[in-house]
């Protein structure tokens, strides 16, 4: 997909606010609103995943932002990738390449409820290898495409 200034305006209102309304995103961008439903309908079409809220966790009251690096035994990860499935405590997880095999953001009430996290997860699976960071404060997250200046 070529990506058109206009389709670049969108994106950017729709990565900072997704229930930003079609008429303030056609007064803000000055696109017609007919082009600006149009596009909407093809990008929910082609490409747009979800829409879904960024939540502040700490003020829900999880303490613990982690960040799981591991390295699983051959064996076991078909096993482990069933088990992220379901882990409610993995809000994100990836498949990485190199020295490690996934890496996990992690949401979790306290220390205590990560470290028994862990232990779980080493008891259930080989671990060949493992880092744990805990994450302080986002510097930046969820802002690429959220400026329309910067995309084409």
């Amino acid at each position: 997909m070529v990506i058109t200034q206009d389709d670049s305006k969108i994106l950017a209102y729709l990565r900072n606010n997704a229930r930003e309304s079609i008429v303030q995103i056609s007064k803000e961008t000055g696109i017609p609103q007919s082009t600006v439903y149009q596009k909407l309908n093809d990008y929910e079409k082609r490409f747009i995943k979800k829409h879904t809220s960024l939540l502040d966790f700490h003020r829900l009251g999880f303490e613990v932002h982690a960040c799981v690096v591991l390295k699983v035994n051959k064996e076991d990860r078909q096993n482990f990738l069933k088990f992220l499935q379901e882990e409610p405590f993995v809000n994100t997880a990836y498949e990485v390449n190199h020295e490690f095999d996934f890496v996990l953001e992690c949401v979790l009430k306290d220390q205590a409820h990560l470290k028994t996290f862990i232990e779980r997860i080493e008891e259930q699976f080989r671990i060949e290898k493992k880092a744990v960071h805990q994450l302080i404060n986002d510097i930046k997250k969820e802002q690429f495409m959220a400026c329309a200046e910067r995309i084409v």
